[in-house]
């Protein structure tokens, strides 16, 4: 592509009423390929260390724009990201998945921002927690991860923070999701923003915050784990620390989602979305639900590789039985616990519902306003 023709193409998105998309083939490759007004985009170039330039298609593009760095003065700080509009299409093993910045016809409301039922209707802005909650459950810089408690224990006492602030849910999880796969057009988020994960040693939050840029690692090289990785400003959605996604569990395989964040619970509230493949494994093929209480993916076949198809891990073993399973994200800074490149943004895993994970699993806040 010539200058331009790229700046044209740039000047040309970043005027409303525009529709950013890319489509998964479904084969082994975990790239995907750009669609609609996001076709001629190049890939994002996050930070590393050192590195004197980097940037992407979308710093000017709502609603990437617009997620920026906030201060709440109980809360701590946090990342604002606008609402937006998104559609799910599966046609044959082909995933397409587009993003609009207007209320565009056919296309859904985000997760995160949708109505959920709690009296404040459709939310312009929602809030997630730049850094994983400490020990008052706030999201603070320099700071241990709060860790060794069951989930309904941190919901409570996140919840006590502040009338608006919550237990980061699946909601939110997937439309950081959306999010991250429109703009990077890959599965594989550690080989595109850094491998995160850990060195062997927990690490306090803010090792992101000398980043000039909002994606990236503090790391000379994208390969090196260690701790301190960051999405649009978000640190540690894959190292450090495992954490809690609220707002969902898994009975007899089915997966359950509430969005009523005071009706979240361990075992009641929910809407049967689907039944992801059981067991433990890297997806190959994903199922839609259109007629969800949000279009949603999960996967239905595995087969794949940590380099391959989607290169993050599922542990869905034993979310089969009669028992209530609630499901966590993120990476672990302990490597004995893992082996392979497999703690990525869609990494996911279940455990028993009054599990504490044998103090490996924290938690994030997020503010509904």
């Amino acid at each position: 592509m010539s200058s331009y023709e790229y700046n044209h193409a740039m000047a040309r998105a970043k005027t409303s009423g525009h529709i950013f998309g890319v489509t998964w083939d479904g084969s082994s490759s975990t790239s995907l390929t750009r669609t609609d007004d996001a076709v001629d985009f190049p890939d994002p170039v996050p930070y590393v260390s050192g590195a004197t330039s980097y940037s992407s298609p979308f710093d000017d593009i709502m609603p990437w724009s617009g997620m920026v760095k906030v201060e709440d003065s109980q809360a701590g700080t946090l990342v604002e990201i606008p609402k937006f509009w998104y559609k799910l299409t599966k046609n044959g093993n082909a995933l397409s998945i587009q993003i609009a910045n207007y209320e565009a016809d056919g296309f859904s409301c985000s997760p995160a921002h949708m109505d959920r039922g709690d009296g404040a209707g459709e939310r312009d802005v929602v809030y997630i927690g730049r850094y994983l909650c400490n020990s008052s459950y706030k999201s603070l810089t320099g700071q241990r991860p709060n860790s060794q408690e069951t989930r309904a224990t941190a919901r409570s006492n996140i919840h006590n923070v502040k009338s608006t602030v919550w237990q980061m849910d699946f909601a939110m999880w997937f439309t950081i999701c959306l999010l991250y796969l429109v703009e990077f057009a890959d599965w594989n988020s550690q080989a595109k923003i850094g491998y995160g994960s850990g060195d062997d040693s927990s690490k306090n939050t803010g090792l992101s915050d000398n980043m000039p840029y909002h994606t990236g690692t503090p790391y000379t090289s994208r390969t090196t784990y260690g701790s301190g990785i960051q999405y649009r400003w978000i640190e540690s959605l894959w190292d450090n620390y495992t954490y809690f996604l609220d707002g969902c569990y898994i009975y007899q395989g089915n997966l359950y989602l509430i969005l009523n964040p005071s009706s979240f619970s361990e075992d009641s509230n929910g809407v049967n979305v689907g039944t992801p493949k059981n067991g433990t494994y890297y997806p190959t093929g994903l199922t839609v639900n259109n007629n969800a209480i949000f279009p949603i993916f999960y996967p239905s076949a595995s087969g794949g590789s940590d380099s391959t198809y989607i290169p993050d891990i599922f542990y869905i073993a034993g979310s089969d039985s009669n028992s209530y399973w609630y499901i966590y994200t993120g990476g672990l800074y302990e490597q004995a616990y893992w082996t392979k490149q497999q703690f990525g943004l869609f990494f996911i895993q279940v455990t028993h519902a009054n599990s504490q994970d044998y103090g490996l699993t924290g938690c994030r806040l997020m503010k509904l306003p």
